[in-house]
């Protein structure tokens, strides 16, 4: 799972009794842009998260395949899921909805970085090791449209009061200015 706490990015990995959530150091809650990458050694659990491409933290986790099993029954209706924004289960109000801006969203089945990096400039395009490629550029409805090629569209939910997510405009791209953030 990936989350913010407070104003610092998490991630977080588990594979049965065994898991390692990394938090990071950097600020990310002024209103302005931010590049997050988040990494996973399957071989040696090695998790690292990087901040407008410079090494936030790094910490060893469970190896091993964690997918979610297909067919595997389960009494909690997210399990087979990938959540970003929210607590998978909305398990309480002590675990708050992300309160922000989101844009260009890829997974992969590589690890792309290593050390620090220049962040991306435009929006990211289809590779080879590309899996899941999300650029919310839908604008309305639920659906969310996955541009790898691999078929894993994507539902936006709703939830709360005032009612959200919401689709925007606002893009880290092309110059674009500090973010008004909605007010949730």
């Amino acid at each position: 799972s990936l989350f913010g706490t407070g104003d610092v990015i998490a991630f977080g990995v588990s594979l049965g009794n065994s898991g390692q959530t990394l938090c990071g150091s950097t600020s990310v809650a002024d209103n302005n842009w931010h590049h997050i990458a988040v990494t996973r050694n399957t071989s040696n659990g090695q998790l690292r998260l990087f901040v407008d491409g410079v090494l936030d933290g790094s910490a060893t986790g469970p190896t091993g395949d964690v997918s979610y099993r297909n067919g595997r029954s389960t009494s909690f209706a997210n399990d087979p899921f990938l959540v970003i924004g929210a607590e998978k289960h909305d398990f309480a109000p002590q675990y708050p909805s992300y309160s922000g801006w989101l844009d260009e969203l890829r997974v992969s089945n590589s690890i792309r970085y290593t050390t620090t990096f220049t962040p991306p400039t435009l929006p990211f395009t289809t590779d080879a090791n590309t899996v899941g490629l999300y650029h919310f550029d839908e604008g309305t409805g639920s659906a969310v449209g996955d541009s790898s090629g691999t078929g894993s569209n994507g539902t936006r939910s709703f939830g709360g009061s005032p009612a959200g997510p919401l689709w925007s405009t606002e893009t880290p791209f092309s110059g674009a200015p500090p973010l008004n953030p909605p007010t949730l």
